[in-house]
């Protein structure tokens, strides 16, 4: 089979959901692939570009959308359809993390939840500030929960109590944000 950008992006998610962010290099996705290094950077100028493309693949399945005549249930959702994207994927949240920094405008759920905002009756400014802000938070929570898995894994972290509360806690989180945000809204 014909070495190509599809295949080389699919071999690195395998490599990402088997071992994680730690194992994924280029001289491991060519030595999977059965290719020279070098192979590779005809189809992905770098490491970089591949995180860009790895975070758009994890990110997939998730659709920002409107919820007929509640914006901010559906900012819930998409944050809900976030998570567990993220989740799905061993570092998902650190690949994405490093992606929306290498290419903040390839985020598109942030676009999303902008739209939702200012929908909401947020200004355009303080919409962009409040996805961002709810963007950090979900990052920030599924990095702590991965994190908190690779420790348990390990060995060396007992699963916790709330564990079996994480998804509760993350939406008390989310709620708790867009009830801030509400004292920006236009009246």
């Amino acid at each position: 089979m014909a070495l190509t950008r599809q295949k080389i992006i699919d071999t690195a998610l395998e490599i990402l959901r088997s071992y994680g962010l730690a194992d994924l290099s280029m001289r491991r996705l060519a030595r999977d692939l059965g290719v020279q290094p070098g192979a590779l950077y005809w189809h992905v100028k770098n490491k970089q570009e591949l995180l860009v493309a790895l975070a758009g693949r994890i990110l997939e399945p998730v659709k920002v959308g409107h919820a007929g005549g509640d914006p901010d249930g559906a900012v819930r959702r998409s944050a809900q359809d976030l998570r567990g994207a993220l989740l799905a994927v061993r570092d998902g949240s650190d690949v994405v993390s490093l992606a929306q920094a290498l290419a903040p405008e390839s985020f598109t759920p942030v676009h999303g939840m902008t739209a939702l905002l200012a929908e909401s009756g947020l200004s355009e400014l303080h919409a962009r500030w409040g996805a961002k802000s709810l963007t950090h938070y979900i990052l920030g929570a599924v990095a702590e929960e991965q994190a908190r898995a690779e420790l348990a894994r390990s060995g060396l972290l007992e699963p916790g109590p709330d564990s079996d509360a994480d998804g509760e806690a993350f939406l008390f989180g989310v709620n708790t944000l867009l009830e801030g945000l509400q004292m920006h809204r236009s009246r």
